[in-house]
């Protein structure tokens, strides 16, 4: 089996790469610090503004990924996960107490780069906790799938 040398090069360039990896998750712990004590001071309800670096697909020559800046807005919910990710709220669909559905946006707290309150309570902590629940279960996914179901199958005897 040959390789070209360009091959080589890149594999060894990658080693290299991994190699050095902890060293930039100790850069980047330190450089979050400030984030840190900013995503403490949140609290479900709020609504706020995120600045973050999405992943990118890479190659398995390349050694880095292209970040990929994002601004999102949201009403915060709460931390889930590990790593935390901060998951925000866009869309809260209430059909009824009991059934909903809401559009989020899951944020590894490593990958953010400033987060601003933008309103403190925009909504109660209650209310955010019924829509975290509601999103941990994914309950409000699957009813609704089965509503429009019978919504379908009524409208078929209909016509």
């Amino acid at each position: 089996m040959t390789f070209a040398v360009s091959e080589l090069t890149s594999h060894s360039e990658k080693r290299r790469s991994l190699a050095q990896a902890p060293d930039d998750r100790r850069e980047t712990s330190r450089m979050n610090k400030e984030v840190l004590k900013q995503i403490e001071a949140i609290s479900p309800g709020d609504l706020v503004y995120v600045r973050w670096n999405d992943a990118s697909i890479g190659s398995s020559f390349r050694t880095t990924g292209i970040q990929t800046p994002v601004k999102t807005w949201g009403i915060y919910v709460g931390s889930v996960g590990e790593p935390k990710h901060m998951i925000l709220t866009q869309n809260d669909f209430v059909y009824n107490y009991e059934l909903r559905d809401d559009d989020y946006t899951a944020i590894p707290h490593p990958w953010a780069v400033k987060v601003e309150i933008r309103r403190k309570q925009e909504v109660t902590p209650e209310e955010a906790e019924l829509m975290l629940k509601n999103i941990l279960n994914g309950a409000g996914t699957r009813r609704r799938r089965r509503i429009f179901q019978m919504r379908t199958k009524n409208n078929e005897r209909t016509h």
